[in-house]
C-alpha cells in the first residue's frame, strides 16, 4: 500500500461530563433543521456578548478544534437578541439560549431536543443576572462545548446512515465482522494482513479510514493496560502504519507526531476503549495532517481492534473533514462475538 503525494490529499461513545440540569425531548418535529454544519445560534443580549462578561461565552464557542495543524473554530456563531428569536432562527440545529431574571435564585442548565425542528439541540442557561450567568457558563464550559459537538456528530451520523460507502461496509464486515457507515466518497479499498485502508479517490484522497487488529503482548499487561498510555499507543500505531501506509519516496511511511497527542479512556460493555486525537506525518516526506482513532481492548481475547480516520488536505480547512470521519467511526458496531469469529468456529 502506498500513499502518493498527488493522490493522497486527506466510542466508542464519548462520555459527557455530568450536569446538574435535566434533559428533555419533545416529539420529533416534522421540520428539518436549516443550519449549516457546525453553525450555532447564540440567543443572548448582543451587547453583553460583545462587550460584557458574556464575551467569554463567545470565546468558548469559537475556541479552536483540538489537535489540528492550524487554528479552526469549533463553531461559526450567530448571535441574536432574545426578542429576535422567531421565524427562521428557530430552524437552527444547535441553539444556546441565555436567560436572566431576578426570580431565578440558582443558575440552571437544561437541554431540550427537537422543539422546533429535527434534529435540534437547545441548551438553555437561566440565571439571576448576567454576572451569575457568566460565572455559571464558565464553570460548565467544557460540558456546553461537548454537548454541541456531540450533537453535530450525531447529526452527521444520521446522514451517513442514509448514504454511505458500501465497499467500506462490505470490507469491514468481511475482515472484522463489524459495520461502519463511512462517507460515500470513500470507495478505494486496499487490504493487508489484519488491516485495510480505504480512501476517497474522488475527493483527491482527502478522507481515509483504516481498520486493524493486533494481539496484546506481555508489555500490555494482563488487563490490557496499554490503552491507558499514549506512548504504548504510538508504539503499536507506528509499527502497523510503517508496514501498511507508505509513501512514494523510498523509505517514506506514516508515523505519529508525539506533540499534542490527546487520549481519553472509557469502559463500555466490559470493553476498554481509548479515543486518541493527534497529528500524523510521513517519515522522509513532507505530508501530514490530523487523525482520530478509537481502540477497543478485549483482555479476554488478548486483542485490540483499531479504527482510525485521517485527513490530508494541504491549504484547506480540516475541521469538517476530520469530524465527518469521527462521526463515521461512531457508527461502528462492536459485537460481543463478530460474524468473523462465528464463521471461524463453524
Amino acid at each position: 500500500m502506498r500513499m502518493t503525494r498527488l493522490g493522497l490529499l486527506v466510542l466508542t461513545s464519548v462520555v459527557l461530563l455530568g450536569c446538574t440540569s435535566g434533559q428533555s425531548s419533545k416529539k420529533p418535529s416534522g421540520v428539518t433543521t436549516i443550519s449549516a454544519p457546525y453553525e450555532l445560534l447564540l440567543v443572548a443580549d448582543k451587547e453583553w456578548v460583545a462587550n460584557g462578561s458574556g464575551a467569554e461565552l463567545m470565546e468558548l464557542l469559537k475556541s479552536d478544534v483540538a489537535v489540528l495543524p492550524q487554528s479552526e473554530a469549533c463553531f461559526r456563531v450567530i448571535n441574536i437578541n432574545p426578542v429576535a428569536f422567531k421565524d427562521q432562527f428557530r430552524g437552527y440545529a444547535e441553539i444556546m439560549y441565555v436567560e436572566t431574571n431576578p426570580t431565578y435564585t440558582e443558575p440552571k442548565l437544561t437541554i431540550t431536543r427537537d422543539v422546533y425542528a429535527h434534529p435540534q439541540t437547545i441548551l438553555t442557561v437561566q440565571a439571576h443576572d448576567r454576572r451569575q450567568a457568566a460565572e455559571f457558563i464558565k464553570e460548565k464550559g467544557t460540558y456546553i462545548l461537548r454537548t454541541f459537538i456531540n450533537a453535530e456528530l450525531s447529526r452527521e451520523t444520521i446522514y451517513l446512515r442514509k448514504t454511505f460507502s458500501q465497499k467500506v461496509m462490505d470490507q469491514a464486515l468481511k475482515q472484522f465482522g463489524r459495520k461502519i457507515y463511512a462517507p460515500k466518497d470513500i470507495s478505494s479499498v486496499k487490504v493487508g494482513k489484519d488491516f485495510f485502508w480505504a480512501s476517497a479517490m474522488d475527493r483527491e484522497n482527502m478522507l481515509n479510514i483504516c481498520m486493524y487488529e493486533f494481539p496484546l503482548d506481555d508489555e500490555d499487561g494482563e488487563d490490557g493496560e496499554m490503552e491507558q498510555t499514549l506512548d504504548s499507543f504510538m508504539v503499536h500505531r507506528n509499527a502497523i502504519m510503517k508496514d501498511n501506509v507508505q509513501g512514494d519516496k523510498p523509505g517514506s511511511y506514516m508515523t505519529t507526531q508525539p506533540l499534542g497527542l490527546m487520549g481519553e479512556v472509557v469502559v463500555e460493555d466490559g470493553l476498554t476503549i481509548m479515543e486518541v486525537r493527534g497529528l500524523w506525518r510521513m517519515e522522509n516526506d513532507m505530508m501530514g495532517g490530523p487523525f482520530v482513532s478509537y481502540t477497543w481492548i478485549d483482555p479476554q481475547k488478548r486483542k485490540a481492534f483499531v479504527a482510525e480516520g485521517f485527513v490530508y488536505a494541504p491549504q484547506r480547512k480540516k475541521r469538517e473533514l476530520i469530524r465527518e470521519l469521527e462521526a463515521s467511526l461512531r457508527t461502528i458496531t462492536v459485537p460481543a462475538s463478530s460474524d468473523k469469529d462465528k464463521n471461524n468456529n463453524n
